[in-house]
C-alpha cells in the first residue's frame, strides 16, 4: 500500500505500508505527532509493540554478529572498520615526526624561535593526542559490543565495553565490561533520526533504538540502547524489515535465520579475507561473476597497494582486540555449553 501525506495509520494498520522513499520519510517522522508512535524526543518514532507485525518481509539485516540455538546477537558496523584508525594514525606520526624533526634540529642548532617553536610543540600535542587515541581504539578494548536476545530466558542482552582509551593496561584486548540484562516484554524499540552535517552537505540517517521500561504496565523508561547500524532515513523499511526479523524470532514466530541470510564475517576474521579485502572477486566473499564486477575487479586491481596493507592492519588490529565474553548461564540459555 502506498504512503498517503493525508494518512496517520492505526498500530495494527502500520505492517500495510511501505516505509521506503522521500514522500514516505516525511510521512514516518510524521508520526511522532501522533500519540500511538510518539517516541523520545522529536525525532523518534515508537513501533507497535511485541505482538504487531512491522513488516511483511522481515530480514536478518547485516548486523548480526553471533548465532546461537536460541540467540541472535547484533552490533554495529564498528568491526566493518577496523583498521581505519590505525590507517590514519599511520599518516599523521609522518607529521608528528617532522614537526618533531625540524623543532629538534633547531634546538641544536641554537635557533629559537618562541612563536614557532611555540606553534610546532602545539601541534605535535594534538596530533600525539589524535595518534594515542586512533591506536588505543584499534588495539585495546573488545571487537564488538554487542546485543543478544535471547528467545529461551526472553532476555535482551546488553554488552557495553568500558575499556579506558587513557588507561596503559592492558596494553592490547578487553579490560572493563558491562552486561545489563532486561525482560524482552519490558522493552520497546523507536526509530532515530539523526544528522551528519559536513562542509557542503547533510546526511540524514535513521537508526533503531531501544528503550526499557520498568514493567508492562509502566512506561517508565530506564534505560536506553542502540540496535544495530544505520541507513539512509529514505530507507527506513530496512530497519523495519531487521526489527520484524528479531520480534518474529523472539515472539516465537520465526527461525534464527531466513533461507539464504548468513552471519556477518569482518573483514579482519581471517588473514585470507583480509588480503582479499574490497577485491569483489577474489577470497572469500566475492560476489558471483558478472561482465560490471570483473570491470570492478580490475580497477580494483590498481589498488593493491592500498587495500592490502589496509586489509592486514585490519586484521592485526581485530585479533589484538578481544572476543565479547558472555557469562556461562547466558551462554548455557542460549545454547551454548
Amino acid at each position: 500500500m502506498d504512503v498517503s501525506l493525508d494518512i496517520l495509520p492505526h498500530e495494527s494498520e502500520f505492517v500495510l505500508y511501505h516505509w521506503t522513499g522521500e514522500p514516505a520519510s516525511d510521512v514516518f517522522f510524521g508520526l511522532n505527532s501522533n500519540p500511538a508512535f510518539k517516541g523520545l524526543g522529536d525525532e523518534a518514532i515508537l513501533l507497535p509493540p511485541h505482538s504487531l507485525s512491522v513488516s511483511r518481509t522481515p530480514h536478518s539485516g547485516n548486523f548480526i554478529m553471533e548465532v546461537h540455538p536460541h540467540g541472535l546477537a547484533y552490533a554495529d558496523g564498528g568491526a566493518s572498520i577496523t583498521g581505519l584508525m590505525m590507517f590514519s594514525a599511520l599518516f599523521s606520526s609522518v607529521g608528528f615526526v617532522f614537526l618533531f624533526s625540524v623543532t629538534f634540529t633547531g634546538l641544536v642548532n641554537g635557533k629559537i624561535d618562541i612563536f614557532w617553536d611555540f606553534i610546532r610543540l602545539f601541534l605535535m600535542c594534538i596530533l600525539g593526542l589524535m595518534i594515542w587515541c586512533a591506536v588505543r581504539l584499534e588495539i585495546s578494548g573488545y571487537r564488538y559490543a554487542p546485543v543478544l536476545f535471547d528467545r529461551a530466558a526472553g532476555k535482551v542482552h546488553v554488552f557495553t565495553d568500558k575499556t579506558s582509551l587513557f588507561s596503559l593496561l592492558p596494553l592490547w584486548g578487553g579490560g572493563k565490561y558491562d552486561i545489563q540484562s532486561y525482560d524482552w516484554s519490558c522493552t520497546r524499540v523507536q526509530v532515530c533520526r539523526s544528522r551528519v552535517v559536513t562542509k557542503n552537505h547533510t546526511q540524514v540517517l535513521a537508526s533503531l533504538h531501544c528503550a526499557v521500561i520498568k514493567g508492562p504496565k509502566d512506561d517508565t523508561v530506564i534505560a536506553q540502547f542502540p540496535l544495530g547500524g544505520t541507513v539512509s532515513s529514505l530507507a527506513v523499511q530496512l530497519l523495519l524489515n531487521q526489527w520484524e526479523h528479531i520480534r518474529r524470532f523472539m515472539q516465537h514466530e520465526g527461525p534464527l535465520l531466513n533461507e539464504g541470510e548468513q552471519v556477518y564475517v569482518p573483514h579482519g576474521s581471517s588473514l585470507l579475507r583480509a588480503l582479499c579485502w574490497s577485491q569483489p572477486l577474489i577470497g572469500p566473499g566475492r560476489y558471483p561473476f558478472t561482465f560490471l564486477m570483473l570491470l570492478a575487479q580490475l580497477f580494483a586491481l590498481c589498488f593493491l597497494w592500498f587495500t592490502i596493507p589496509y586489509g592486514l592492519l585490519g586484521w592485526v588490529c581485530y585479533h589484538l582486540k578481544s572476543k565479547p565474553k558472555w557469562p556461562a548461564e547466558i551462554l548455557s540459555s542460549v545454547g551454548r555449553r
